[in-house]
This record gives structure tokens, C-alpha cells and sequence, in this order.
């Protein structure tokens, strides 16, 4: 399970001891966000998070991988896959983007704080005042706070971007992908399109849309769990 911007393996919670009464559940912390070190802001690009992912996969010696990716750690962990088909037994995408015209207006980047989990959200009775002092506990000062602020600047605005060239080739790959795919998307404030066009770019991929926000997770954690563990059980070894 690989987060996103701006949260951290805390927004899988409700799913790891579901996953874990049948299986190995792993949740890491990207960089910058959760436990994890906070090195310096210009650490943030997206081949070094990427490098990050592929190492945990490889140095723990994982096989037979189910990914269930949120957010950036979609991409991040895109890059392995695209070049590691063999080792995954299966995808789960939740609100992602895997192309490399994907954009999100400036208005809204510049007001990505772990507040927008629940100002976002089509459920906010569903997310406590506990919960979200978890996701803000990460970023004490303003010092820490870099990490979540650099993502933005991440999403590849022209050729040269450092993001541009791994951004496409994932792109290019998704119509080759041999692995079985669920699309858990959250539609109720982006709408399906995104997740249809990627639904019918990757073969022996389908969609589920669920009445909640980008953060799904927190949202409507009851179906998303139903969704997750139904494809387990039919995808995972």
C-alpha cells in the first residue's frame, strides 16, 4: 500500500488488519511524510521517490505483489512495475494519475494541506478531529511541512521536467500491462472521466466508482474494503 500527497500510511488503517488476516500487509511512509526521514525539500522529485519504492520492493525480496496505490504512489510505484510485470500478481488504483498530461489547477495545488482530507470529502462526519490531528501530526513546523508543499511541482508542465520522461513511459505501458486490474475511484468531486480513459487504456482493468472524494480511503472506508478484499481473494496468491 503506497500513499499519496499529503498523507501517510495512517490513511490505510481500516484496510491492513482486513488485508492482514490473509495475507502480508506492507505500508510504507513516502519520504518526507509520516515516520519516515524529512530531508531536504529539493530531495523531492519524482526519480528519487520512485528509486525509494522500487528499493523497498526490492530489498525486502517481495514476490507476487498486489499494489494498492493512492495519489503519487501511483506513479511511484508505476515505474516498477512497467518494468517488473512478472512480479505482480495484480493493481488496485485508487484517484491517481498515470500520464503525463495529467495537471491540477494552481488555485487548488497551492491549497493542498492534510486538511483538504476532510474538506474534501463527500462524508466529513466520517473522519474524526482525531484522525485529522494524525495526518497533521507529521508536519509540526513549517520546516516539515516542505514535504507536502514540494508535490505540486512534481507534475511534469513541459518536456524537460525531470517528471516528464518516467511520467511517460508509464503512459506508453499501460496498454501493454498483463496484470489484473481495479480501478477504486472516488467520483463524487472529479467526476469518472480520468478513471475511464485509464480503465480503457489498461487491459483486464475495471472501475468501480464510489460516491466519495479523492481520499476514498476516509470517505467511504466500508466499501472501499469490500472492493479491496473482493479482488484479493479472486486476484492474489
Amino acid at each position: 500500500m503506497i500513499h499519496g500527497n499529503p498523507v501517510w500510511s495512517y490513511v490505510w488503517r481500516r484496510l491492513i488488519p482486513a488485508i492482514a488476516t490473509g495475507h502480508r500487509a506492507l505500508a510504507l511512509d513516502l519520504m518526507g511524510f509520516g515516520k519516515s526521514d524529512k530531508p531536504q525539500p529539493n530531495l523531492h522529485d519524482f526519480p528519487h521517490h520512485a528509486r525509494i519504492v522500487s528499493s523497498f520492493i526490492q530489498s525486502l525480496g517481495l514476490r507476487n505483489l498486489v499494489l494498492i496505490l493512492h495519489d503519487w504512489g501511483g506513479p511511484f510505484a508505476m515505474q516498477y512495475v512497467v518494468r517488473n510485470q512478472q512480479n505482480i500478481a495484480g493493481l488496485i488504483l485508487m484517484n491517481t494519475f498515470l500520464t503525463a498530461d495529467y495537471r491540477i489547477p494552481p488555485a487548488v495545488a497551492s491549497k493542498i494541506t492534510p486538511a483538504v482530507v476532510k474538506e474534501a470529502a463527500v462524508h466529513p462526519e466520517n473522519i474524526s478531529d482525531a484522525a485529522m490531528e494524525a495526518y497533521w501530526a507529521p508536519f509540526p513546523d513549517e520546516d516539515s511541512k516542505k514535504a507536502y508543499q514540494a508535490f505540486p511541482r512534481i507534475f511534469p508542465d513541459s518536456p524537460v521536467h525531470p517528471s516528464f520522461k518516467p511520467m511517460k513511459e508509464i503512459e506508453q505501458s499501460l496498454s501493454s500491462l498483463k496484470i489484473p486490474t481495479r480501478l477504486i475511484w472516488g467520483t463524487a468531486r472529479s467526476g469518472s472521466a480520468y478513471a475511464e480513459r485509464l480503465s480503457k487504456i489498461i487491459p483486464d482493468s475495471k472501475l468501480h466508482s464510489v460516491n466519495a472524494g479523492h481520499f476514498l480511503q476516509e470517505d467511504a472506508p466500508e466499501e472501499v474494503k469490500k472492493l479491496v478484499l473482493d479482488f484479493l481473494d479472486v486476484h492474489s496468491l
